[in-house]
């Protein structure tokens, strides 16, 4: 049966109540969930856990995996000044904090470990949350209080930890903007989406030449931001993948493209996603006007030293396939 780390907090500065308590307090310890991707349904096994508003509380659960795991950790808190729920994407290398915390502390401007925000690695925007029917958003400001040194101290020790284990923030306001139930509703809906993994097919296209093959390097702002990978992207519901990779290579490289074949279907298995690639061999007659919209670099890759670059995982079988063609 999979386990659930499930957290609030209690009241805090000028909050006599906070909702986070009551609503990890009154959950079943028991939870029917159904894929929310596909078939299948399981019970989940909730362990809840009100943590103290300090630095004790913020490490508790980082200290708890040292000795063990849950299948997914959903911390949540109180956002005072918000009007609708946030799903926290990042956690901030930073404590800045206005008020002093329950045990009296009050930092400014102090830096967590000093390696920089750390981000869920769970696949967010696969789970279309501008679908659903509670009205959620997507946040990378986590504050710089005990909730975000809480996300953050845990998404540090998940980083070393032997298993892939899914973790996610869910700040809410406060129950006149968000009631009780509509909040149990969210908190079972993010949890079948983070116990189940989605599926995605993915369009590919692989320029070649003399030079060998073309390669692209993600930006800044992308998720796994700096990686390689070929240029396509996500093949919508109503597209073929030859329509969604003219689509895509329009969007991220600015040129035309013409299909010459279909190179082959790969499949991959990340912790949280699974991805099908399916591959085709294109051209374009004017390469040269690529105008890189999502990525920040691009190379010919023609040697097996270049595999030594940093690839999405999912696409180091295709170099491979591609590089033995060319030797």
């Amino acid at each position: 049966m999979p386990r659930v780390l499930l957290t609030g907090f209690g009241p805090f500065g000028s909050h006599d109540v906070n909702p986070t308590e009551a609503l990890v307090e009154s959950f079943p310890s028991l939870l029917p969930i159904k894929n929310p991707f596909g078939n299948g349904s399981s019970e989940v096994s909730i362990e809840k856990r009100i943590l103290s508003v300090d630095q004790q509380g913020s490490i508790w659960t980082a200290n708890e995996l040292e000795m063990r795991e849950w299948d997914a950790i959903l911390h949540m808190g109180l956002c005072g000044e918000c009007t609708h729920p946030r799903i926290e994407l990042l956690a901030e290398d930073m404590l800045d904090m206005r008020i002093p915390d329950n045990s009296g502390r009050q930092v400014s401007d102090v830096v967590l470990n000093g390696m920089g925000a750390l981000a869920t690695p769970l696949p967010i925007k696969k789970w279309v949350v501008h679908d659903w029917d509670l009205d959620v958003e997507l946040s990378k400001d986590a504050g710089r209080f005990i909730c975000n040194e809480t996300y953050f101290r845990t998404l540090e020790a998940l980083d070393k930890h032997k298993f892939a284990i899914p973790c996610l923030f869910l700040h809410l306001p406060m129950t006149e903007y968000f009631s009780n139930q509509n909040a149990t509703n969210l908190i079972r809906k993010i949890l079948a989406h983070m116990l189940y993994k989605p599926s995605i097919k993915v369009a590919a296209g692989i320029f070649t030449s003399e030079k060998g093959f073309l390669a692209m390097r993600r930006g800044d702002e992308e998720p796994k931001p700096g990686k390689w990978e070929f240029p396509g992207g996500t093949i919508e519901h109503d597209e073929t993948p030859e329509q969604a990779l003219l689509r895509e290579l329009e969007e991220e490289l600015g040129i035309e493209a013409e299909i010459v074949k279909k190179a082959g279907v790969w499949r991959h298995n990340y912790p949280f996603l699974h991805v099908e690639i399916h591959g085709f061999i294109v051209e374009s007659s004017n390469i040269e006007a690529i105008q890189l919209q999502v990525h920040s670099e691009m190379k010919w890759i023609s040697s097996v030293e270049d595999l030594t670059l940093d690839w999405l995982e999912a696409d180091i079988p295709i170099v491979k396939d591609l590089l033995n063609e060319i030797q």
